[in-house]
């Protein structure tokens, strides 16, 4: 017979099973909205809807917590950038991909619930990464933005390579969990742990994003 073990040590016990994503959650990231910047990456309905030719399963869960996002960056007078990934007649990315977003097809356009509002960017990107190859950089740094809350799909493709090219470039890199989408669970982990370890970003929820 074995002796009951006391109760500090079952916690200790118990916290020491749990599965321990690798990088914090934090509860609270306050923010500067005049140097910061919401970019919303690639929720075209290709990747979102459900006829879509590379629907993401999740993504259109987190259409909600995108439009809220939207609604605080738009009623803090943050900066707003959408992504749209483009490809045209023979892009070797199809290669890789089956064919998607076709330069003005019905799977090309971001979704109807997250329509850009007059005056906010659309940068239209040819391959994951929304600095290369675009104005993005430049349009930043012409805005005098240092910190970019990144959300949207795919988490450990487009949002993860937007997320370190910022990173490389010295922008504060912001993602809220609850606003990004992979193909798998453990993909979306592994781009939260490498965002949050390589690139000294910080990993929150949407409703502890606080511009100011």
């Amino acid at each position: 017979m074995t002796a009951e073990h006391p109760p500090d040590e079952r916690r200790r016990a118990a916290r020491s099973t749990a599965p321990d994503p690798g990088y914090v959650v934090h509860e609270e990231v306050r923010l500067d909205a005049a140097s910061s910047a919401l970019v919303v990456v690639d929720m075209q309905n290709d990747f979102v809807a459900e006829a879509g030719a590379l629907r993401v399963p999740d993504a259109a869960a987190t259409v909600p917590s995108i439009a809220a996002l939207l609604r605080l960056a738009r009623a803090r007078g943050m900066r707003v950038v959408f992504t749209q990934d483009t490809h045209e007649e023979g892009d070797p990315e199809w290669r890789i991909w089956p064919e998607h977003a076709r330069s003005g097809s019905w799977g090309w356009r971001i979704v109807d619930e997250l329509t850009p509002e007059p005056g906010e960017t659309v940068i239209r990107k040819l391959r994951y990464d929304a600095f290369h190859g675009t104005s993005l950089d430049h349009l930043l740094r012409l805005w005098a933005v240092r910190t970019l809350v990144i959300c949207g799909t795919v988490a450990n493709i487009c949002v993860h390579y937007t997320a370190a090219s910022a990173a490389l470039r010295w922008y504060e890199v912001v993602i809220p969990r609850d606003a990004v989408s992979a193909l798998e669970p453990a993909d979306m982990e592994a781009s939260l742990r490498q965002t949050a370890f390589l690139f000294g970003g910080r990993i929150t929820t949407v409703a502890g994003v606080r511009p100011s």
